[in-house]
């Protein structure tokens, strides 16, 4: 097994194109995402890589060494504090259930659905919720102190390295009540004029719009700085982020098989 840091070398290009639409393997392969690829060669037929909690794999996933890769994923991050993974299968895998095979995990296989809207020149009209406004995510904000800054730092960090990282890299918006922070949307895995949603509202704050006022700012700045494609993943369970999704004009491309790995206390 080999262990690969960046530069990827091009022979694993069609191993990653298989995982193009998760953003997160475009933005591995081009260096702008921190992670290591373990495969069985420089010429590979299977390859696992990760980004924090996300684990990828693509290729001969019968492979015993697939799993020795994914252990040992499993346990450095246990070792970090994680307690929870998710494997991203590509689009029509031949075998799925590798969790099963994973030591001190329990497997819980399902589908996540994938939404993609093209971007022209035109933003969308965003509108102004009584109470509440909506505020780009910066370096002078989180310095505010507002309630849950630590709930919206956490997930700066779910995808970067750092908050800076993030600062750097990404971008978000924020809608703020007083001096609470309710609802927040961010880009995840900027990469080739690319960007995905991440997004959450606070439970005290839900059924209010935030979520869609906050992404329409979120989709409107990247269409002001050039992006020309954004992504959104869900689960298919997931009722209200499927009808926000389509609600934001996005149209589903597929659903593709997942494992999300609960350590076992």
């Amino acid at each position: 097994m080999l262990e690969l840091e960046h530069p990827i070398p091009v022979s694993f290009n069609e191993l990653f194109h298989v995982l193009e639409h998760n953003l997160s393997s475009v933005s591995i392969m081009k260096g702008l995402t921190g992670s290591k690829v373990y495969a069985d060669s420089l010429y590979p037929t299977w390859l696992v890589t990760y980004s924090n909690s996300r684990i990828l794999v693509s290729g001969d996933l019968g492979n015993p060494e697939v799993v020795d890769a994914i252990q040992r994923v499993v346990d450095k991050g246990v070792e970090s504090g994680r307690r929870g993974f998710v494997i991203y299968y590509p689009k029509d895998p031949k075998k799925t259930g590798i969790g099963e095979r994973i030591q001190n995990i329990i497997p819980y296989p399902n589908l996540r659905n994938y939404y993609v809207q093209e971007l022209g020149k035109k933003t969308n009209p965003v509108k102004q919720l009584t109470g509440y406004r909506i505020e780009q995510i910066t370096d002078s904000l989180l310095e505010e102190g507002y309630e849950n800054n630590e709930l919206v730092e956490n997930e700066m960090r779910s995808e970067r390295k750092s908050v800076q990282d993030f600062l750097d890299k990404s971008f978000g918006f924020c809608a703020i009540h007083g001096d609470v922070i309710a609802a927040w949307c961010m880009s995840e895995y900027n990469a080739n004029n690319r960007f995905e949603i991440g997004i959450e509202t606070h439970p005290d704050h839900r059924r209010k719009g935030l979520a869609l006022q906050t992404a329409r700012n979120c989709i409107n700045h990247g269409i002001e700085n050039g992006y020309t494609q954004v992504g959104w993943h869900c689960w298919v369970k997931n009722e209200p982020s499927n009808k926000l999704a389509k609600r934001l004009g996005f149209k589903h491309v597929l659903n593709y098989p997942v494992e999300y790995l609960e350590v076992i206390k």
